[in-house]
């Protein structure tokens, strides 16, 4: 679950002009290796000077000075440990500045490349926007698709005409 706070630190990132999901993930992936590191910045007890001289010197040379900045204030305001939503959040920001939406797309079987393609191709003309589909197999849809982006649901699977169908005979 994203926070108010995570999204609002998110839009602050919008304003870089460098690419800065890729730095994001550089960092993730150093808290992710060295525990002790994250656990250390989110720590209560640790002073805030130590931890922001901490950051600056574990990514000086690897990050962008102003996203090292980025992560003193989030280390003066207790706010490190949001770190992982908060570059969810930005993911979320920037498909919406460039007009991509991601798209959980369900089909009861495996589909090929091509009728993957199609499908892409016409949920983006009927979106007017990129996607970014995410595929899944669920066998018991029985036939047909399911389409779920942003808050809207799309069923078309064969289960749920039943289930409908079923309702209004009743």
């Amino acid at each position: 679950m994203i926070t108010q706070t995570s999204e609002i630190y998110a839009r602050s990132l919008l304003e870089f002009d460098f690419d800065v999901l890729k730095q994001l993930n550089q960092i993730k992936e150093v808290f992710a290796l060295s525990p002790d590191l994250y656990a250390l910045l989110t720590n209560p007890s640790v002073k805030i000077s130590d931890k922001t001289d901490i950051s600056e010197a574990v990514f000086k040379e690897k990050i962008d000075e102003r996203l090292i900045n980025f992560l003193k204030i989030l280390c003066e305001n207790g706010r490190i440990d949001e770190f992982n939503q908060i570059i969810s959040a930005y993911e979320k920001e920037l498909d919406k500045k460039n007009n991509i939406k991601s798209v959980k797309i369900v089909s009861a079987i495996e589909l090929t490349d091509d009728y993957k393609q199609k499908i892409q191709k016409k949920l983006e003309q009927k979106l007017n926007a990129s996607i970014h589909p995410q595929w899944f197999v669920d066998g018991e849809i029985i036939g047909g698709l399911i389409f779920k982006y942003e808050d809207t649901i799309i069923d078309s699977s064969l289960k749920n005409k039943i289930e409908n169908f079923g309702k209004t005979m009743k």
